[in-house]
């Protein structure tokens, strides 16, 4: 992944729970594997801003560290914060504007994607900070995707019709082919997608794979380091 000037972003550890929702981990050892991930970029948890991820369209702005409230986006325009999106195979998804200095993290999962979280982040974005699309870099993290996302048919909203796959009998879901088709509705063409499955690549939790998992994290920060 090449990431722009100005942006500081990374995947944690496949296997180092970082949620204090999901797992086993007592609320310390949760907080010890986020300073890990912290400490490895120069940070600390103090700096640390995330979400009550609710599975809506809700994006909050991070004027504070800490728990920012019911929500499934977090907008940073100032240096000083790390954004913090936690998955286990929803869609992690980062908006960077490289002229206007301002990033948004998404938690984008099967109803996140269908209310139009990605659609909401861009409109905020241009209605906000007046960013141009040519400005923008998107990129997705690991999720589950259309090869192992069975699903039923009274989930296939006119919304998510795009992604339907019929394989075998049997109705997938490919999320990816959904989010690329809001993408170019928009006129978002610079964009990255990690190609790994949550679910049979074995590298990060994955709920649809293992229901009593913990949960992995994608972690963006604005800096003022330039390449």
């Amino acid at each position: 992944m090449i990431i722009p000037s100005g942006l500081d972003l990374w995947l944690s550890e496949g296997g180092r729970n970082i949620a204090f929702h999901a797992g086993n981990l007592t609320k310390e050892a949760v907080k010890q594997n986020q300073s890990i991930e912290l400490q490895s970029r120069g940070y600390s948890v103090e700096q640390l801003c995330f979400l009550n991820q609710v599975h809506g369209s809700d994006i909050l702005k991070a004027s504070k560290s800490g728990l920012l409230g019911d929500g499934d986006g977090i907008i940073l325009d100032k240096t000083g914060l790390v954004g913090l999106i936690m998955v286990a195979d929803c869609n992690p998804i980062v908006i960077y504007d490289k002229v206007k200095r301002v990033l948004v993290l998404l938690h984008a999962g099967r109803l996140g994607v269908e209310k139009g979280i990605v659609f909401g982040a861009f409109s905020l974005l241009q209605r906000e900070y007046q960013s141009r699309l040519d400005d923008l870099f998107v990129y997705i993290g690991p999720s589950i995707r259309g090869c192992c996302y069975e699903v039923g048919v009274e989930v296939l909203s006119e919304a998510l019709e795009s992604g339907k796959i019929a394989k075998e009998g049997k109705i997938y879901l490919d999320l990816i082919e959904v989010l690329k088709g809001q993408f170019r509705e928009i006129g978002i063409c610079n964009y990255e997608i990690n190609p790994l499955c949550t679910c049979c690549s074995g590298r990060y939790f994955s709920y649809r794979r293992d229901k009593n998992c913990g949960r992995f994290g994608i972690f963006a920060s604005l800096t003022d380091k330039f390449n």
